[in-house]
């Protein structure tokens, strides 16, 4: 057990640091942007050696994408304390979010089937352009960020025991079942804030 730890303290450090911020992030609390920045950096290094390089490369996005939410939540002329603002997709958003869904997925699997070793490029561009997808649908506060959370971390979960990253499967795992608890808070948010509004 001490030997599996030391061998693989990077990626434990890695899952730790990343389930620390599903926790914030269900709860709504801005500093989970910046716990998601040091996370990030540590799995920008374990899916390189692991040849996923479509997460790899995710990873950079997510820690991009920290600095946006982190502005977009907490230093905006907007921002608030996570608990307001919260909203839904509309037609128009899922419709483009859908066709940029279809073209990144060929387009990154092209590229990682193409010009890299990889040896799962296809569910490796989805769950990377998905997460994409809902990472900025986190930063915006859109509610239905994690219907794709729940789906993405459910078929990373298979993806990653083939891969044997076994902290990273657990990991999300759990992040599978914490997804519907993020969902029912974040849907219980919107709808005590659409309530509120109506009574301004």
């Amino acid at each position: 057990m001490i030997e599996y730890i030391n061998n693989n303290f990077i990626e434990i450090i890695g899952a730790v640091l990343a389930f620390v911020y599903l926790i914030l992030e269900i709860k709504r609390k801005w500093f989970f942007w910046v716990v998601g920045i040091i996370s990030s950096s540590f799995y920008v290094y374990i899916f390189f050696y692991a040849r996923l390089y479509a997460e790899m490369g995710l990873n950079f996005y997510y820690i991009i994408m920290s600095v946006y939410g982190l502005f977009n939540w907490k230093f905006s002329s907007k921002a608030n304390d996570g608990t307001l603002g919260l909203r839904h997709i509309n037609s128009k958003t899922t419709f483009v979010l859908f066709l940029v869904f279809i073209v990144f997925v060929i387009l990154v699997s092209i590229i990682l089937g193409k010009f890299s070793d990889s040896t799962v490029p296809l569910p490796d561009s989805i769950i990377a352009v998905l997460s994409m997808i809902a990472t900025w649908m986190v930063a915006k506060k859109i509610v239905e960020c994690w219907y794709i959370w729940i789906f993405v971390n459910f078929f990373a979960t298979v993806l990653y025991i083939t891969q044997k990253l076994y902290p990273t499967a657990v990991l999300f795992l759990v992040y599978s079942i914490l997804s519907f608890i993020g969902l029912f808070e974040w849907l219980k948010s919107v709808k005590d804030n659409d309530f509120t509004n109506t009574r301004l």
